[in-house]
């Protein structure tokens, strides 16, 4: 059983504000970007649109906004009931609560019109992109979720964790993005430029996210096979104030003496580092590689500093 003690009880307080402001961001993109530009956001948010068009003809009594908070909601009945069944915990009591406050936000927003963004579907993708990609790395920070396509992705990685669920969420996405902007076609009179302007929405939101993950200083990982290992290990010692690695290798006939040194540092730090090798050795052969996570030392970016 857990302990609460006033820190426990105020982190708690502090990530259920921050996946408040996700359900809001959400909520705030379908409404003021998305639908006034007739856009299919993909997942269920997407699904969600492309059906409250259909039933908005046989409903006229509240609006489109109004009427997709309902079908937004009822939509996500369905997998939050399977979330509390198979993943239980504070997973689900943030997703259903994100859930809530994106339904509420798109029922209170059309008292608002004068926030619905029309003057061009081009800047409505880019900033809806933004907002929706913000508001699924809040979520996913703090150990919650928006619904829909990403409830399914955390039940399959429980059961299969080797399944790639990028590639399956966006093959899903990408299916509903098709599917509801045929509706769209169909029943509002759109071209199939809707098609293209909600593909780019559902990118912008998956590299905002990504982005907003990896950080704008993302660290990279530099394997450097050199004739001078111990002289290029010192001087990245010296230079960035950090260790390095010695890998182990067989060493090649025709090149007996190489070595390979490791390093992780900064994106910052890579001109730098660059300089430093082809000073020590002009023919190292080096390769980089982006690395997106140093679980071990969370404070990374924050603990080494370049002198």
């Amino acid at each position: 059983m857990v302990k609460l003690n006033a820190k426990s009880v105020l982190k708690r307080v502090v990530e259920f504000v921050w996946v408040t402001v996700a359900g809001i961001l959400n909520g705030f993109s379908l409404y003021s970007f998305i639908n006034p530009s007739h856009l299919i956001a993909g997942g269920f948010s997407g699904l969600s649109s492309a059906l409250t068009y259909v039933f908005n003809l046989f409903i006229t009594s509240v609006s489109y906004e109004q009427l997709m908070s309902v079908v937004y909601f009822v939509l996500n009945i369905p997998l939050l009931i399977c979330s509390v069944i198979f993943l239980r915990g504070d997973f689900t009591v943030k997703t259903i609560w994100a859930t809530l406050v994106c339904t509420g936000t798109l029922a209170v927003l059309p008292a608002f019109p004068q926030l619905q963004f029309t003057e061009s579907r081009l800047i409505a993708v880019i900033f809806g992109g933004i907002l929706i990609g913000a508001s699924m790395y809040i979520a996913s920070q703090n150990n919650g979720s928006n619904g829909g396509t990403e409830i399914i992705a955390r039940i399959v990685s429980k059961y299969h964790p080797e399944i790639d669920l990028s590639k399956v969420i966006f093959c899903a996405n990408f299916a509903i993005t098709l599917t509801g902007s045929a509706i769209v076609i169909a029943i509002v009179g759109e071209t199939l430029a809707i098609v293209i302007y909600s593909i780019v929405y559902i990118v912008i939101g998956s590299s905002v996210m990504g982005m907003l993950k990896r950080g704008f200083n993302h660290p990279q990982k530099y394997l450097i096979v050199t004739r001078y290992g111990d002289q290029m290990s010192q001087a990245i010692t010296d230079r960035f104030k950090r260790g390095c690695s010695h890998l182990g290798v067989a060493p090649a006939p025709e090149h007996p003496d190489r070595q390979i040194v490791m390093v992780v540092v900064q994106y910052r730090q890579t001109h730098e580092l660059k300089k430093l090798i082809k000073a020590v050795d002009s023919e190292a052969f080096t390769f980089v590689k982006d690395v997106y996570d140093v679980f071990s030392r969370p404070t990374f970016n924050r603990s080494y500093k370049t002198k």
